[in-house]
């Protein structure tokens, strides 16, 4: 629904003494958004301190245990402990506490992703590190650090409700079981068959497969003693060993849910229905196709149309379905990104201002031209250059076809065709979400509007699609041949107005012109004028003063459209990194 090409938007060569008159964008009053961020950034940390608090605790808690190892001494293992400790850990309390400290700054940073998983982990170790200093003689005064994090812990535990991936902590328990398995299989095969010579002494099989244990688990055999590079080297790999399997655990563990692509029938059923009977915008036709997946509210009478790329959620406007869902729905997808660790992003949706009571920003992404017909048709098209335009191609030949579905097979053929060549062209590709993508079943399925030469050649087309905008229509893919007169598509969109309007439809909806004016919008943010000033540098990837250009010879009126995004700044950012992934 817009264009990305210089081609798409030619210089336009205006007959001598042209008369047309293009009217510049009136000025907006001056940006008053800065409160509202402002604002948004309060509510943002009310509702974040405390998991930011159990986060930072649990790091000095870390921090703590790794530092006291190297500062203070155990002057004796605890008797307590070591009379109920497995392998004989009362010999490695050091260690033990070492390998907690990791643990726990490594959860730390999934404790800020507010992961369920690191929640239990958190509190295991806690618990455990707690034991350690409470048991350690001498050193009982550093059990507070451990138990005041264990408190928050527990306090603030509804805080921590993100999952995790449950396949992939399934997967990453069978993975740690069978790294097991197979370090311990390895561990005393080897010992079993060293030499004498290797350690002084002849292992037997279970005591072959004892030492194995203990030197997997990182307790260690003290009392051997390697003579050879073979022997060192030995217990160097079974060290390597068991870290290796814990760490691929751990990864399995806390990795989030990961989305899936998996529509049932019934469901785009359901969602055609449900925009039949409430859709409301011009991006409505893009909601149900295969690049989405849909969330329902609890009376399934609206959904959310979405796709996650990174951990972003990225929906298409806004949710479609009765009046007196639309702020539950959203309020309920919301918890859902929550849920599963996402953050949402909702591309131009229609209300805007409704997602800032949910604590979204809001950042104009450019502005939608939509085409009054009756001005275009009495008005516009009556100025020079749309006569010169019209007088030029009527003259030589040139017809505007309408084609209903079905179509023949020749104009598969040459619709293909065309497009083949038009995305040969530089800088041309397809996007998706926002918009659809060439191929002979969506082209059976819409009304073509056909660009002729006198021999009957195709020169170009312009597919129509449903706007769910009463009295609007709308368009998707616009295509012509390399090489053809700069006014070809000008003329085709002029035919097509008349015979639209013939057809009693009152506006004709042209598109986004992406960042047109994004700094100059009522109630803007502070990230739009960076964001503003990035693009006028980047603007020969989308062009999106060409495409403000070219729109506005149609003098469309202009609306707003906004990117609503949680998160703030490093919200944007990973929405910034994702989309083009998405588009």
């Amino acid at each position: 629904m817009f264009m990305n090409d210089e081609n798409d938007r030619p210089e336009v060569e205006l007959p001598p003494d042209d008369e047309s008159e293009v009217k510049p964008w009136p000025s907006p009053p001056p940006s008053a958004g800065f409160r509202e961020s402002l604002a948004i950034a309060e509510n943002t940390f009310k509702l974040a301190w405390p998991v930011w608090l159990v986060t930072l605790v649990t790091l000095a808690n870390g921090l703590l245990s790794i530092l006291q190892t190297i500062f203070l001494r155990f002057p004796q293992h605890p008797r307590l402990y070591g009379s109920v400790s497995p392998f004989g850990l009362f010999h490695w309390s050091r260690l033990l506490t070492v390998v907690l400290g990791f643990i726990l700054i490594y959860l730390s940073l999934y404790l800020f992703q507010h992961r369920r998983a690191a929640w239990w982990v958190a509190v295991g170790a806690t618990a455990l590190s707690l034991a350690v200093h409470a048991t350690t003689r001498g050193n009982w005064y550093t059990a507070p650090a451990p138990l005041v994090t264990l408190a928050l812990l527990l306090i603030f535990q509804k805080r921590f409700t993100v999952r995790s991936e449950m396949r992939n902590i399934a997967q990453g328990f069978v993975l740690l079981v069978g790294s097991i398995v197979i370090a311990v299989g390895y561990g005393t095969l080897g010992f079993w068959y060293l030499d004498r010579r290797d350690f002084g002494i002849t292992f037997s099989f279970p005591g072959s497969m004892w030492r194995a244990l203990r030197e997997l688990f990182l307790v260690g055999n003290s009392d051997l003693v390697y003579h050879t590079r073979y022997a060192h080297w030995f217990l160097q790999s079974l060290d390597i060993l068991g870290i290796v399997a814990i760490l691929f655990a751990v990864y399995s563990l806390f990795r989030p849910v990961v989305y899936r692509l998996g529509v049932l029938p019934h469901e785009h059923d359901e969602a055609r229905d449900i925009l039949n009977e409430f859709g409301k915008s011009s991006y409505d036709f893009f909601k149900t196709w295969a690049d989405k997946s849909y969330f329902f509210s609890k009376s399934r009478r609206s959904f959310i149309s979405y796709r996650t790329v990174s951990g972003v959620a990225f929906c298409l406007g806004d949710p479609v379905g009765p009046d007196d869902e639309i702020e539950e729905t959203i309020s309920s997808f919301l918890d859902y990104c929550y849920q599963n660790g996402w953050l949402a992003a909702f591309l131009v949706p229609e209300s805007p201002d409704l997602y800032k009571k949910f604590g979204l920003s809001l950042l104009k992404v450019g502005e939608e031209a939509v085409v009054d017909l009756e001005k275009f048709t009495k008005r516009t098209a009556e100025k020079k250059y749309f006569r010169y335009v019209r007088r030029k191609f009527g003259g030589e030949g040139f017809t505007v076809v309408r084609s209903v579905p079905p179509h023949d097979l020749k104009l598969y053929n040459e619709a293909e065709e065309i497009s083949k060549e038009w995305l040969a062209l530089p800088n041309h590709r397809e996007f998706g979400f926002l918009q659809g993508q060439f191929d002979r079943n969506y082209v059976a399925s819409s009304t073509m509007f056909l660009l002729r030469d006198a021999p009957g050649r195709l020169i170009a087309f312009i597919n129509q699609v449903k706007s769910y905008r009463p009295g609007e229509a709308t368009f998707d893919m616009m295509r012509h041949r390399p090489g053809t007169h700069w006014g070809t598509m000008d003329y085709l969109f002029t035919e097509l107005m008349f015979q639209l309007i013939a057809e009693n439809y009152r506006t004709f909806n042209m598109g986004l012109a992406p960042f047109a004016r994004m700094s100059q919008v009522p109630g803007g943010t502070p990230m739009e004028e960076p964001v503003t000033r990035l693009m006028n540098y980047l603007d020969f990837f989308v062009h999106s003063k060409g495409i403000s250009n070219y729109k506005l010879k149609f003098e469309p009126a202009w609306e707003n459209r906004y990117l609503a995004y949680q998160g703030g700044p490093i919200g944007l950012a990973r929405v910034g990194i994702s989309i083009n992934r998405v588009l």
